[in-house]
């Protein structure tokens, strides 16, 4: 019997759990944000592969935060390391923190005043929410999502 309890307070937690996680995807969701899963090992050691990290979108990107953004056909997360205006659009240079060297940016970002090209605001598509500089985030969690795509 008490085997049965103990299991069943277990299945409680984990459905609480889950419950928490996808109202917190909903609330994010109708604030324009999501939710991410990291692939590899450019955030080391602030996020890892298979971690599943909440974004919200903002107008005000600063120094150190963490974005996700368009590249290629997929999706990056970086630290941006400096904010520029060129020609009114904000761009910006991003860095994965275990990176020795910033992400190639886009033609679009070109100033000559720069040795590297910034991100356009416009493949921004959110920053990573974190408390006291620490990004909130759900280990292993993204796993699952980084399986199913493929």
């Amino acid at each position: 019997m008490r085997g049965l309890v103990s299991k069943l307070l277990e299945d409680r937690q984990s459905l609480a759990a889950l419950a928490l996680l996808i109202a917190l995807y909903l609330i994010f969701r109708a604030a324009g944000g999501g939710m991410a899963a990291v692939s590899g090992r450019s955030m080391e050691p602030s996020l890892h592969s298979g971690d599943l990290v909440f974004i919200v979108r903002s107008d005000s990107i600063r120094e150190g935060d963490i974005i996700v953004f368009r590249s290629g056909g997929g999706y990056v997360i970086h630290r941006v390391i400096e904010v520029y205006e060129k020609d009114g659009m904000k761009c910006y240079i991003t860095q994965g923190d275990n990176n020795p060297f910033p992400d190639p940016g886009s033609s679009r970002c070109a100033d000559p005043a720069r040795r590297h090209y910034g991100i356009p605001e416009d493949l921004v598509v959110g920053v990573v929410i974190t408390v006291f500089g620490i990004p909130i985030k759900v280990p292993y969690l993204g796993s699952l999502a980084l399986l199913l795509r493929g």
